[in-house]
């Protein structure tokens, strides 16, 4: 029968704290209906046309990405890789887009993503005159590794209307040289312009890329993902036909934003929740403030060497307030890019002011990203039940540029799942692909180890236990979408999505962690990835 499967010999790590670990789990019609010892397993399972021998290797809960962008993951693969290694200065990534002049008929935009200018060897963004130097005739668009920030050559700006009369718009920043005219670095809702005029992604392209974006989460193990802002109708529609035709490769949360999309959604009487196992409306989405590596995020005190500069607001505090309690009201859980301590607290305020005004029983409103904050904020999310969604992977490849625009002491908390733990918050892991890997054991040796892509520590009072790791990929992240009845975790009753891997994960070094390769990874009791050989 579809969906039937047995995995024995093992060491299964189930999430359910009451059967922590066990040797075999049954699967039947996609439903998990046995987990103990082999013999348990095999006798509810009886004859079962397919079972696999683990050989001592570990096997958990599909993983569930908390907060990604699957169809800017898929969309990713087509554009230039700007990330460093193997980038490691401006001059890398001119040449880079040289090359592609010569793969593209003049007026074709050339896209890249994923630089850092904290981890160039020049300290600094690019500029249009970087890239106008090798590309007059193509419009390019450079894309900072956190996608709050890019930078564009003058065609490009020509196209999207900016000149030295285009104001800023709100919630963004065009940089301006001392002649007033734009140097191509654009900031937040700037950036927008940007896109606009490349346009926007069909529904066909948008399925592409959610096709794409399936085969990379599968390799890595992931399951279910939370799709992190859906604004426009071909967005739903392409996830929608995905699911009808039967070919959604992962479980898929939508992030509604609340200013695109709330108003019909209030209309239909649709709130979080809305679908069904594969796909389902997930949280109204608003953002508070941008980026540490950009300085936008807002901050309570100012960045360093910048005295005039606390970040950004993406929209008046009062608005934000306005629309929070007009979702809560409607019925979503909401969830807030905020990162940055002032906004944080923003978003507190905001999410306290609407249940004391409308109460609800266990809204668990979000904070994405939830990165600056201090143990008084902590204990603050505490009370209030906010579940934090911390980028787990951020500091492995951001720890240089959070201490160059905040020092040391102000990161000390920073996805601070140790004292999230101490005191009782479930925090859901993410990765915010494709601003970081997808891969989840990136995620979980930064959280094992507190260390960056060079190895340096990174307030190491906040590491937590590979298990407790697991576990924030695992059952938290169905916690944090409603769904801990029915995923997160292998026992009796659950969707049997199942991750493989190739060892026993408990034998490897918290250092090599990222090595662990997912041999097998399972939906509803379904092989639908295998590592070759």
């Amino acid at each position: 029968m579809t969906g039937d499967l047995l995995l024995y010999n093992g060491k299964i790590l189930t999430m359910d704290n009451a059967n922590p670990e066990v040797s075999a789990v049954a699967i039947r019609a996609g439903r998990v209906v046995a987990v103990g010892t082999d013999a348990r397993a095999r006798a509810e399972m009886g004859q079962v046309a397919q079972a696999i021998d683990l050989r001592g290797r570990t096997a958990t809960p599909g993983f569930i990405d908390a907060h990604a962008h699957p169809m800017s993951v898929g969309a990713a693969l087509a554009d230039l890789d700007l990330s460093t290694p193997p980038n490691h200065a401006i001059t890398d990534l001119v040449a880079l887009v040289a090359r592609e002049t010569k793969q593209l008929s003049k007026g074709k935009w050339i896209v890249g993503r994923g630089y850092d200018q904290a981890r160039l060897a020049d300290n600094r963004h690019p500029t249009r005159h970087d890239l106008d130097a090798v590309a007059p005739d193509h419009p390019v668009l450079l894309i900072r590794v956190c996608h709050h920030i890019a930078v564009a050559n003058s065609r490009a700006l020509a196209l999207a209307g900016i000149n030295p009369d285009t104001p800023n718009p709100p919630g963004g920043l065009i940089d301006r040289d001392e002649h007033g005219a734009a140097t191509g670095v654009v900031r937040e809702s700037a950036h927008q312009l940007l896109r606009d005029a490349i346009g926007a992604p069909t529904e066909q392209s948008i399925v592409e890329s959610l096709i794409l974006a399936g085969s990379i989460f599968r390799e890595h193990g992931i399951t279910s993902a939370t799709e992190a802002g859906v604004a426009k109708p071909e967005e739903l529609r392409a996830y929608q036909r995905l699911r009808r035709d039967g070919q959604l490769p992962f479980r898929a949360n939508l992030m509604m934003m609340i200013d695109e999309t709330l108003g019909s959604l209030e209309e239909l009487g649709l709130q979080t929740g809305f679908g069904d196992d594969w796909l389902r409306i997930g949280p109204a989405k608003l953002f508070s403030d941008g980026s540490i590596g950009g300085r936008t995020a807002r901050m309570r005190e100012h960045y360093v060497d910048e005295p005039a500069n606390l970040g950004l607001w993406m929209m008046e505090t009062e608005h934000l307030k306005e629309k929070v309690l007009r979702a809560h009201r409607a019925g979503f859980q909401i969830g807030i890019h905020a990162i940055g301590d002032a906004a944080i607290d923003l978003v507190l305020d905001a999410y306290e002011a609407a249940q004391v005004a409308f109460p609800r029983p266990d809204p668990r409103h979000r904070i994405e990203h939830c990165s600056i904050i201090d143990e008084a904020t902590i204990q603050r999310i505490a009370r209030l039940g906010v579940i934090p969604i911390p980028g787990t992977t951020f500091l492995r490849y951001t720890r240089d540029s959070y201490l160059q625009n905040l020092g040391s002491e102000r990161i000390r908390y920073a996805y601070a799942l140790a004292t999230f733990a101490r005191y009782g918050i479930i925090a859901a892991a993410s990765s915010d692909a494709p601003v970081v890997p997808a891969s989840p054991m990136l995620g979980i040796q930064t959280m094992v180890t507190r260390k960056d892509a060079a190895g340096q520590p990174v307030w190491d009072e906040e590491r937590i236990s590979l298990t407790e790791a697991l576990r924030t990929y695992t059952a938290n992240g169905a916690y944090a979408s409603f769904e801990e009845n029915i995923k997160g975790t292998l026992a009796p009753g659950f969707l049997g999505d199942v991750a493989v891997f190739e060892t026993d994960v408990h034998q490897v070094s918290p250092d090599d962690l990222i090595q662990v390769k997912v041999d097998l990874t399972i939906q509803e009791g379904e092989i639908v990835y295998a590592r070759s050989g």
